[in-house]
C-alpha cells in the first residue's frame, strides 16, 4: 500500500547517524520548533476542525480509487508512481494528483515566470518530467503544461516542445 512506502527506512550505523545530525543541526531545530508549534496548533482546534479534516481525507480518499490503479515504487522506494484507470487517463486532476511536488514547483515557476524564462530552463523541466514519466506515467506530461502555460492554444504535437 501506499502508507508502507512511506514507512520504509534506510538502515545507516550509529556513527553515520551522528554525522548526519551533526551535519544537519540547524535543519533539526527548525524542524523540532515547527513541529512542535504545529503539535499546539493542533491540540487547540475544535471539533469543527477534525470534521473538515475527515470530510478532506474521504474526498482524498474517492479521488484515490477513482483516478489510480496500482502503486508502482520510483526510485528504489523514495518516491511512488501511479497507473491511471483508463476512464481517468486524460483527466488533469488526478494527473496533478500523481505527479511529485518538485515538479509541480517547477510548473508553477513556469506559469508564474513565463515571460521570463530562458529556453535551458524550459528545456531542464520538460527533461526532468520526461524521465520521471518513466517511471510515472501518470504524472502530469508536457502537453499537459502545455495547456497551463498557453490555454488558448491547441497543442500541436509538432511544436508542443515551445512555449
Amino acid at each position: 500500500t501506499r502508507k508502507q512506502w512511506y514507512q520504509r527506512r534506510v538502515r545507516v550505523s550509529p556513527e553515520i547517524r551522528q554525522k548526519i545530525l551533526e551535519w544537519n543541526a540547524i535543519d533539526l531545530r527548525l524542524y523540532n520548533h515547527f513541529a512542535e508549534k504545529m503539535k499546539r496548533l493542533l491540540a487547540e482546534q475544535d471539533e469543527d476542525f477534525w470534521a473538515e479534516v475527515a470530510e478532506l481525507k474521504k474526498i482524498n480518499a474517492k479521488f484515490w480509487q477513482q483516478c489510480y490503479n496500482n502503486i508502482l515504487p520510483v526510485f528504489d522506494g523514495n518516491k511512488l508512481g501511479y497507473s491511471l484507470h483508463e476512464t481517468h487517463a486524460q483527466n488533469t486532476t488526478c494527473k496533478t494528483l500523481a505527479t511529485d511536488d518538485f515538479t509541480q514547483t517547477h510548473v508553477i515557476g513556469m506559469k508564474q515566470f513565463k515571460d521570463t524564462l530562458s529556453p535551458s530552463d524550459i528545456l531542464m523541466v520538460r527533461n526532468h518530467m520526461q524521465n520521471l514519466r518513466k517511471y510515472n506515467p501518470a504524472m502530469l506530461g508536457w502537453a499537459d503544461v502545455h495547456k497551463v502555460l498557453n490555454p488558448d492554444i491547441p497543442a500541436d504535437p509538432d511544436t508542443v516542445n515551445e512555449l
